[in-house]
């Protein structure tokens, strides 16, 4: 599944950009570049629309790009005078199923055997077997 939502890129006299989309109520980011604004823009997308997935709310719709309106989004922030050296708008497309498989929070149940007493002294300790397991697979996943 794709989506596809209008953007607001600033680029910024610090050589920065900062990016909101109005459709996710102008939730906003950064990059230090464009290249990185328009990767922030899109992790972001995704981050927000997975959250609605999973929370079953509905994916908020798309504007058209026509439809958004610097004045608007800066009216709303109640900035005036905005020094910025230029600012566009584009869409950015949003593969959620990819994004879904690398950063997707749905858990999935796993049966796993551990020796009697270590389940009894984990239980006195009141461990939490679910978190020490994930923690334990991510040390092991991402180990140097």
């Amino acid at each position: 599944m794709k989506v596809i939502y209008p953007v607001l890129f600033y680029e910024e006299k610090e050589n920065a950009y900062s990016v909101f989309v109005p459709d996710l109520e102008n939730i906003t980011t950064c990059g230090e570049t464009l290249e990185e604004a328009m990767y922030m823009a899109e992790d972001l997308i995704a981050g927000v629309i997975l959250d609605k997935m999973e929370e079953g709310c509905k994916i908020p719709r798309s504007s058209k790009i026509e439809e958004v309106s610097f004045d608007t989004l800066e009216n709303y922030l109640e900035i005036e005078n905005w020094d910025y050296v230029s600012k566009f708008k584009t869409y950015i497309i949003v593969d959620i199923n990819s994004f879904a498989e690398k950063w997707g929070k749905e858990l999935v149940k796993k049966t796993v055997n551990i020796p009697k007493w270590v389940n009894t002294k984990a239980e006195e300790m009141k461990i939490n077997f679910s978190k020490t397991l994930e923690e334990a697979l991510l040390e092991k996943i991402y180990k140097d």
